[in-house]
């Protein structure tokens, strides 16, 4: 096999040749990369070819003409003659022109496939064209930053109608996440902490985010500018509580930007597949944009009885969905109202009625 060496030599010639557009060029020869795949030593040269008329056509980059018995003492394999194609390393050529760089979120060229293979070929060209940003589907297995959607079952307790965002996932070591549409009635200024977060937090719901390890505070946005943030999928972060707050002192950042969680949901090592297994849950890919959405909708919601009225996802629903803005410019509705209100529309997203869980 190549040695580490060679593979570097090749990876720089690559590279060379994608930075400029083109190939190096040495004596008014196109230089090729040579594939040094099952070469001897470290010091064999790569070489030139001048074209098939002469046994003497590949020479070293240098220029110097190369014989049969140096061909051997290279390395190029027990045999070789200088000039022949099948004893010769192969040569590997990129193109002239640099390849293009895919810039799109892979998870998004995904569900245009998903939509083009369910006959929705109008939204799967809206989506390539950038115009739609809102979509989801159910996913087969779960996977990092995506939803867990609770199925309606007797026995989930505080779990009932949740949503969760997946943080990490792998099914050998565990899996954890956070709880994106459970608020309480309590506001962060009423949890004694520390004076700089409380101040610049203190007129925001808490959410809880899991059952596990309450005592400790957690922070979803959108903020890239946050520091010690941990990007769960493009344009979703976790973490950075102290810089987010420090953000907000200094009003750069509105303090309705960041859903603060007590606590998290956190599974065992094959613990989420057994419950996946049991129908506890419905994985489903969602967009950025769909995130953001259940996330500004439970921000909106105020403990308060005289809460205004919300601007959340409802304004970007079609008028005609039974989640459109009228149905969600009531005030002062109940946490589980919301709860469910969230777990509603996050399956309208996936194309998903309630009564519809059952047979999926």
């Amino acid at each position: 096999m190549a040695t580490l060496a060679s593979a570097t030599r090749v990876a720089a010639s690559t590279v060379q040749a994608q930075s400029t557009g083109r190939l190096p060029r040495r004596q008014g020869r196109v230089t090729a990369a040579v594939c040094r795949a099952q070469l001897g030593p470290e010091d064999a040269e790569p070489r030139q070819w001048n074209g098939p008329s002469s046994s003497s056509s590949w020479q070293p980059l240098g220029g110097v003409p190369s014989s049969s018995s140096s061909s051997q003492s290279a390395g190029y394999g027990a045999g070789a003659r200088s000039g022949e194609w099948d004893e010769e390393p192969l040569m590997f050529c990129p193109d002239l022109d640099t390849p293009p760089v895919l810039v799109q979120d892979w998870r998004a060229f995904r569900a245009r496939l998903v939509a083009m293979e369910s006959g929705q070929t109008a939204r799967a060209a809206s989506m390539q064209l950038g115009r739609e940003e809102r979509w989801a589907h159910v996913l087969t297995q779960p996977e990092r930053g995506c939803l867990l959607v609770a199925r309606p079952r007797e026995g989930l307790g505080m779990f009932k109608n949740t949503v969760i965002l997946l943080l990490e996932h792998d099914d050998g070591e565990g899996s954890s996440g956070l709880v994106i549409n459970m608020p309480t009635p309590l506001l962060v200024s009423q949890l004694g902490l520390e004076e700089d977060i409380a101040e610049s937090f203190r007129q925001c719901p808490l959410f809880i985010g899991g059952p596990v390890t309450k005592n400790l505070l957690h922070v979803l946005h959108g903020r890239r500018d946050v520091e010690g943030a941990l990007e769960i999928i493009e344009g979703v972060f976790a973490g950075g509580v102290e810089s987010a707050a420090e953000l907000v002192r200094r009003r750069e950042a509105d303090p309705r930007e960041f859903m603060l969680l007590a606590g998290y949901s956190g599974w065992g090592p094959w613990q989420l597949q057994r419950e996946l297994r049991a129908g506890t849950w419905l994985p489903v890919a969602a967009s950025q944009a769909v995130i953001m959405d259940v996330l500004k909708e439970s921000l909106s919601w105020s403990p308060e009885p005289q809460a205004v009225p919300r601007m959340g996802i409802g304004a970007a629903l079609p008028s005609t969905s039974p989640f459109s803005s009228t149905a969600a410019s009531t005030s002062g509705i109940s946490c589980d109202d919301l709860k469910l209100l969230c777990w509603q529309r996050v399956l309208y997203r996936a194309g998903i009625e309630p009564h519809m869980l059952g047979m999926l």
